[in-house]
């Protein structure tokens, strides 16, 4: 069950960005996109602490971006849209965070993947 804040004008503070990416890139284009991710972030003053990876329920990826400090959700939603999360949830979420929806940011998983780190602060792991 979704909660609402009581306000709708609240913002929920954001320490992890999500993004679903419906594509399976060449493992060789990752360190890019990391790069984009970090770059990114930086242009907001965010640090991106960690970066964990794991396939989606059917048909890509999906990033878990650990940042600091925490930012607000239309920032969070606004980040994930410039990071190429998926149109159509960013436009969900988007509604989800103007009608108050505290757990707006979710992502659906397949019970067995396992999350892989591949980046924690300035270094690649992979």
């Amino acid at each position: 069950m979704l909660r609402r804040n009581g306000n709708s004008r609240e913002s929920e503070e954001v320490s992890e960005l999500k993004i679903d990416k419906d594509c399976f890139p060449d493992e060789d284009w990752i360190p890019f996109y990391v790069n984009v991710i970090t770059k990114t972030c930086s242009d907001f003053s965010v640090t991106v602490n960690s970066i964990s990876v794991c396939e989606s329920k059917k048909k890509g990826l999906h990033f878990y971006i650990r940042i600091k400090p925490a930012i607000n959700s239309e920032l969070a939603n606004m980040l994930q849209w410039l990071l190429g999360d998926d149109s159509r949830r960013v436009d969900f979420n988007r509604a989800r965070v103007k009608s108050g929806l505290k757990e707006w940011n979710k992502l659906f998983e397949v019970r067995e993947n396992v999350l892989r780190t591949i980046y924690e602060k300035g270094e690649m792991l992979q």
